[in-house]
Formats: C-alpha cells, sequence, structure tokens
C-alpha cells in the first residue's frame, strides 16, 4: 500500500491531469529570520532590549514598541544584505529537494521588505545557494500571495490574504505567533509528508480549474 502522500499525489494529478504546485514561504519557513533579526539589532543597537527569538506573540514586528524601538527595527531590516545572510531552518532545504524528487511543482512565494534596496536580490541569492539555480528561477517576490496560482502555501503568517481569493490551500508552519490557530499545520519539516498530504487529500473534489491570468511575482 502507498504511502498517505503518494496516494495524495497520485490522485491529484489524476484529477488535475498535472502534479501539484506547492508554494513555499522563506521567511521563519526556509530561514530563520527572527534568530538573524534580533542578533543584527542587539549588535547595532546593544542599549535598546529585545525579547529572545522564539518569544514574539506577535507577528506584525512593531505592535506595542516605541518610536525609539521602531526606528532601531526600520534600521536593521533596511540594512543591504540583510536577508542574504539567514541560516536555513533544519530539514527545509532537503524537504523541498523531496519535494522536486517526487515529482512536485515547487515554488519558493516570498515577500520582500519594500525598503531594503537589496531584498528582492537578496532573497534570489539565498535561493540559488540552498536550493539551486532552478529554484531560484521558480521564486516569486510579491507583497500579494493570494494572486500566485498553486495548490498548497506552506507559511508562517497567520493570516495569507490578498486582493483575491486564493487558488491555494493554507498549510502553516508553527512559530510561537500562530501556534493557536486552527487548521492544517506542521510543526517542523519532518512533518511535511503527512501534512501535505492531508491538504491535498482535504482539497479532493472535481477537477479545479486554473482561473485565466499569469502567475504574480512575503517570515
Amino acid at each position: 500500500m502507498s504511502d498517505p502522500l503518494t496516494h495524495a499525489l497520485a490522485l491529484h494529478t489524476a484529477k488535475e491531469g498535472r502534479p501539484p504546485t506547492v508554494l513555499v514561504d522563506m521567511d521563519e519557513v526556509l530561514c530563520h529570520w527572527e534568530k538573524h533579526f534580533v542578533a543584527s539589532r542587539r549588535r547595532r543597537f546593544p542599549h535598546i532590549p529585545i525579547a529572545d527569538a522564539g518569544n514574539r506573540d506577535s507577528f506584525d514586528l512593531f505592535t506595542g514598541l516605541s518610536e525609539e524601538e521602531r526606528r532601531a527595527n526600520t534600521t536593521v531590516l533596511d540594512e543591504p544584505g540583510f536577508f542574504a545572510a539567514l541560516e536555513p531552518v533544519p530539514g527545509g532545504v532537503e524537504a523541498v529537494g523531496e519535494m522536486v524528487r517526487a515529482g512536485i511543482d515547487v515554488a519558493v512565494c516570498t515577500s520582500p521588505w519594500l525598503s531594503n534596496p537589496t531584498c528582492a536580490s537578496d532573497k534570489l541569492l539565498w535561493v540559488e545557494e540552498h536550493l539551486g539555480p532552478e529554484l531560484a528561477n521558480n521564486t516569486v517576490i510579491t507583497r500579494d500571495k493570494s494572486r500566485v496560482l498553486g495548490d498548497v502555501l506552506i507559511d508562517d503568517k497567520p493570516e495569507v490574504t490578498g486582493a483575491v481569493q486564493p487558488q491555494w490551500s493554507l498549510l502553516r508552519f508553527t512559530r510561537h505567533y500562530n501556534r493557536l490557530l486552527e487548521g492544517p499545520r506542521i510543526d517542523d519539516w519532518s512533518q511535511w509528508r503527512e501534512g501535505l498530504a492531508r491538504v491535498l487529500l482535504e482539497r479532493g473534489g472535481p477537477p479545479r480549474h486554473p482561473a485565466s491570468g499569469q502567475l504574480t511575482g512575503h517570515g
């Protein structure tokens, strides 16, 4: 008997005539964004206290901060090269490789920090270094993920919304600021096969016909 993911992939391919497209977020999903941010903040502004990574209750980085703290955060986030220096989340690079080898259409889907002059290029460099040039070519950098075509989005953001009703289903990557929300999730990359199988099987039903439009190119 096949495992749940193999079964889910076969059902999806039979119904849709193609393998599923899985969109994978970067910050706090593929790379340790918060860990690097806290270290950079402490290095550049040692006189301003900041909580350890993993202790932030709000996804919003500026909630409840003083003006001095807000300026410090912005300065750190605007630093050229910031987004190229992030450490990979354990198991993420390997999981993406396993998805590709399983025949899944994988695309990195990430949002930019608009005021950082090198954010987009840094993210592409990170993907090319850790995942390879093919995945770099399949990277979508957009402020509105609802417009990106796909079947499943793996993301840490508590609620991913935008201008349109997304075609993808959300598979949350557990972080402290989303841990109490209901819905499909994986706590780490060791659970990706079971989590993805669950979402694909829940989507089920009759064939889905993509809306017209082009792929549009934000833990």
